[in-house]
């Protein structure tokens, strides 16, 4: 059966990504997406050059404003969606609460330098000197680590192949030797919710499996305690079941669905707009239920 599609997660070089803004509208519009939205780190900047830009040249679906924002839950950090946020109040707002992410990610290295040190990882002498607080720490640490094949050891197998489950298994997991302390530097959930809801957004959870062993925790936790409007059900590395748990949540507790590829360009080669790993399919009709909530671009 043929469906619309839609990407409701993606990321453009206003935070982590590789690819500008018309870059991501191409490919959009090559994957005749009619829904999307660019869910920048802790920023909506790139709505504001969209204003500039020949939008119905380049694509001609609909977006809905949109932002990732980190914050934490039990002590782990993790990230929230906001949608149909006012994005010229959340560029005023943001700054506010989030450091530069030169700045943050400056402290974060020193952090994780030093737990590294104290862990007995081995590094090459010159590390600091060839770090650009321009990159994520943990993807430079990463890079360090698996050069010197006598840390093997100390990580896990996937972690040693991969720098995200590294982030996700060692920095973010406060029983682990190398996570990095950054209640100082992430508001709590709390805060980092309602700035959402102060430029007129909805709240949803994002790839919620990707936080591993601490997924089921964090997801009760969250239903238990606070207030979202969704959650995102369809994900690049979820799998059937997992799929089907969250979409069972939403329709038990009322929330609305949404999904999305988590798109970053050459940082992340093999998720592509649209389709993640290649087979990825998000039907705009999960939008139906919850798109007049929101206030389109």
């Amino acid at each position: 059966m043929k469906f619309n599609m839609i990407d409701l997660h993606m990321h453009t070089t206003y935070s982590d990504g590789t690819e500008s803004c018309e870059t991501v509208l191409k490919r959009c519009q090559e994957k005749n997406l009619n829904y999307i939205s660019i869910t920048d780190h802790n920023t909506s900047l790139a709505y504001e050059e969209l204003e500039r830009i020949d939008i119905p040249n380049l694509y001609k679906g609909k977006i809905i404003p949109g932002i990732e924002l980190n914050t934490k839950v039990l002590g782990i950090p993790i990230e929230i969606l906001g949608y149909g946020i006012n994005y010229k109040k959340m560029n005023i707002l943001a700054p506010k609460i989030y450091l530069p992410p030169k700045e943050r990610n400056l402290i974060e290295f020193k952090r994780l330098y030093d737990k590294c040190v104290n862990y007995g990882i081995v590094l090459s002498k010159n590390c600091s000197d060839n770090y650009d607080p321009n990159t994520f720490a943990s993807g430079f640490f990463h890079k360090e680590i698996v050069k010197h094949k006598e840390n093997k050891k100390l990580l896990t197998p996937e972690s040693w192949d991969s720098s995200k489950i590294f982030y996700r298994q060692y920095m973010s997991d406060p029983n682990m030797p190398l996570y990095v302390e950054m209640d100082d530097l992430v508001p709590d959930f709390i805060t980092a919710s309602n700035l959402v809801r102060k430029a007129g957004g909805l709240v949803f959870i994002p790839h919620i499996f990707e936080y591993r062993d601490n997924a089921e925790r964090i997801l009760n936790y969250i239903l238990d305690n606070y207030k979202i409007e969704g959650i995102e059900c369809y994900y690049t590395t979820f799998t059937q079941e997992q799929h089907e748990r969250v979409l069972s949540i939403c329709k038990e507790k009322k929330l609305f669905v949404s999904g999305g590829s988590d798109f970053h360009g050459t940082i992340k080669p093999d998720v592509d707009i649209g389709v993640g790993y290649g087979n990825l399919r998000i039907p705009d009709e999960i939008l139906n239920s919850w798109i007049n909530n929101v206030t389109l671009f």
